[in-house]
């Protein structure tokens, strides 16, 4: 796990005491499609740390994880982190997934996976 940002291109996570089984499952949907990452330590809600990752990534792809929920965000669609409300408002972030739910491991894996395959421009699973 770095404590510093990366130079080198990659996916950034940013976690705030995530469960190690949900961010084990992300990081597979990346490596499944060949796509590096780096994990830091942060604090904040999901929303925050997606929001951060993206903007420090080069690769402009972030993901943040918490306890409660994990969500995908690009640099490229900027989101107000104030006025955010996660449902529908035109400003919800590409991908958010509550960890409350009990397919929660597979929908970690899905997140990483399209996580990876907005670095490379693909279809989304």
């Amino acid at each position: 796990m770095n404590t510093t940002y990366d130079i080198k291109p990659s996916v950034h996570i940013h976690e705030a005491n995530a469960n190690p089984f949900h961010l084990s499952a992300i990081c597979a949907g990346l490596e499944e499609e060949g796509i590096p990452y780096s994990i830091f330590k942060a604090n904040g809600d999901a929303v925050y740390l997606a929001t951060e990752a993206a903007s420090r990534s080069k690769l402009r792809v972030g993901i943040g994880i918490t306890t409660k929920s994990a969500m995908l965000q690009t640099r490229n669609n900027p989101i107000d982190i104030q006025t955010s409300d996660i449902t529908g408002d035109g400003q919800d972030p590409i991908l958010y997934i509550d960890l409350s739910d009990s397919t929660a491991n597979s929908k970690c894996r899905a997140l990483g996976t399209n996580a990876a395959r907005a670095v490379k421009g693909g279809i989304f699973i």
